[in-house]
């Protein structure tokens, strides 16, 4: 079977695996985490004795329990006030959860991550000289642009045109940044993203997933590039190890 149709097979298979998963588990366990975070956490032992002879503990412990039981019902009250407000958006609002936390699931946000942060200075080195030692991944016809707060990169795989597209927003204290991925002029997947930074270099963190389009070739790219980006990193950190060999051999001796 031709490796990239069994990567499509693989692919729509655990998307539907973990839809269905998905789908059950909102189904089930909606208030789950909502429980879980206005629960009482374990008391120790001599605090949960100290707990059982002190009236006004007790006050106060009762107190939270009916104010943990006023969060549920008034945030579950909120839900399906909503559910019926926007009854014929209850099936896109689902959608939008599932296919987020297929794509969180299968990693294709840190593909992205990975793969903007490997390419994003690429059009400004191509007129290096050591071109074939910084392009790891072979690009083809890569070109980009900037404007204000808006940076973007393209490039050719196979027949089909992809680019990526970075809009930073300013936020109080943060940066923040969109990256839209598209395929032939079409935007197919997009993360919203919190950058930080660390030893002067930049560090994006998915928040949310923005988009998401069933069709296409994007996620096998993504998953793709991203797995070379991992072997090379994975290279070059196996190198360093034996880079001072030599030094090591003389200071580390059993």
């Amino acid at each position: 079977m031709n490796i990239e149709l069994l990567i499509l097979l693989i692919l729509l298979v655990s998307m539907l695996c973990v839809a269905y998963w998905y789908a059950r588990r909102v189904k089930n366990n909606r208030w789950l985490p909502l429980q879980s975070d206005v629960t009482q956490s374990v008391l120790s032992s001599s605090a949960q004795a100290l707990l059982d002879r002190d009236p006004f503990l007790q006050q106060v412990a009762s107190y939270k329990v009916q104010i943990d039981e006023t969060i549920i019902t008034s945030v579950q009250q909120h839900e399906r006030e909503l559910e019926q407000q926007f009854a014929s958006d209850v099936e896109h609002v689902q959608r939008k959860e599932q296919l987020s936390q297929f794509a969180w699931w299968v990693g294709l946000d840190k593909a992205l991550i990975g793969l903007w942060e490997e390419i994003e200075h690429y059009p400004l080195w191509l007129k290096s000289e050591d071109l074939d030692k910084w392009n790891k991944l072979n690009l083809k016809d890569i070109s980009g642009s900037s404007k204000e707060n808006t940076y973007s990169v393209e490039f050719i795989y196979g027949t089909q045109h992809f680019k990526i597209i970075e809009l930073t927003q300013d936020g109080p204290g943060e940066l923040n940044s969109v990256l839209s991925f598209f395929e032939d002029d079409v935007e197919v997947f997009a993360i919203e993203c919190l950058i930080s930074a660390i030893g002067g270099e930049t560090e994006h963190i998915c928040q949310n997933i923005c988009a998401f389009k069933k069709s296409g070739n994007w996620p096998k790219i993504l998953l793709e590039y991203y797995g070379q980006i991992k072997i090379e990193k994975a290279k070059s950190a196996n190198t360093m190890k034996y880079f001072r060999v030599g030094e090591f051999k003389s200071r580390f001796e059993g």
